[in-house]
């Protein structure tokens, strides 16, 4: 079981009017549990019942966890598109990892098809299922390449919920996509090293408000000798909005949208850590006179954990 409590603004909305979320602790003020759940695990094998976010174990690029940009972490593909319990928010699920070989791993998971959502800020625990919300299903295969330099994840999820079909103008049932996600070591080691990452989701045309995200990022690691714990990257988000979707289009003003973002991460003390980064949104605007927002941010980040 764990607690949360976050609070500020939601500066995405509010501010700077993007449709991916600049910041992945962008969340207002709300409190109480987060996920709450029972795991059996022996090895590599687990099983997992309660109410979780999906992010925690699908759809993580390691290299991707780096950046502030919350598209790193989880893609707008599934944010988006679906009611996905993702921070700040989880959902009533059964997950479970099975272990094929030393270093294949399949994970599967059930997912209620609504997250829990906060009740006046209140962030309760929710096991409750409605089968006229559907389920999300989905089932993601881990395996390496390359002598185990390269982790290579790929995915496939389905909502069983009520969707609107742009084309047709009516409800359907149903809302699929795949996904991959590509982290590789190209030099060093896990200590020192130098990372790529490439993101991809692709989803269902009819329904979709997001029709696909691209991700590419470089991670490099302890590199620069007078840092101490130092990481430095620079990524790149790409999402293609729906053009037959006339929510989005009047509610974030674009047909796309491009992320990019340079940060740099060090330990000043062995549990502080600061992370300045910057961020230029490119938002292909529908509006020709739009202007792209530019943002820099000081992250600390204070680790309280004691050996």
């Amino acid at each position: 079981m764990s607690l949360m409590i976050s609070h500020g603004g939601t500066p995405s909305e509010n501010l700077v009017g993007d449709l991916q979320t600049f910041s992945n602790l962008e969340a207002g003020f709300l409190y109480g549990f987060y996920e709450t759940f029972y795991q059996y695990q022996k090895d590599a094998l687990w099983l997992k019942v309660g109410q979780v976010d999906i992010n925690t174990d699908f759809m993580v690029s390691d290299n991707g966890l780096l950046f502030a940009h919350s598209s790193f972490g989880i893609d707008p593909a599934m944010t988006i598109n679906l009611p996905a319990p993702t921070y700040p928010v989880t959902g009533a699920s059964i997950t479970a990892q099975i272990p094929i070989s030393k270093d294949v791993r399949i994970r599967l998971g059930l997912f209620d098809g609504q997250f829990s959502a906060p009740r006046n800020n209140y962030l309760s625990i929710d096991w409750s299922l409605n089968k006229r919300e559907g389920f999300l299903n989905i089932v993601e295969g881990e395996f390496p390449l390359l002598d185990g330099r390269i982790k290579q994840k790929v995915g496939f999820y389905h909502h069983t919920g009520t969707f609107y079909d742009f084309e047709k103008q009516e409800s359907r049932k149903g809302l699929s996509a795949v996904y991959s996600i590509t982290d590789w070591l190209i030099e060093g080691d896990q200590q020192s090293g130098t990372n790529v990452f490439l993101q991809f989701d692709k989803s269902n045309k009819a329904s979709s408000s997001v029709l696909y995200y691209v991700g590419l990022g470089l991670r490099l690691k302890n590199k620069i000798e007078f840092l101490k714990n130092d990481e430095i990257g620079i990524a790149s988000g790409f999402a293609k909005v729906n053009p037959i979707d006339d929510a989005i289009a009047e509610n974030y003003d674009l047909r796309a949208e491009n992320i990019l973002e340079a940060s740099i991460k060090f330990s000043i003390l062995d549990n502080i850590a600061l992370q300045p980064y910057t961020q230029l949104i490119s938002i292909d605007s529908i509006d020709p006179n739009a202007k792209n927002p530019f943002i820099f941010a000081l992250r600390l980040h204070v680790n309280l954990a004691t050996d």
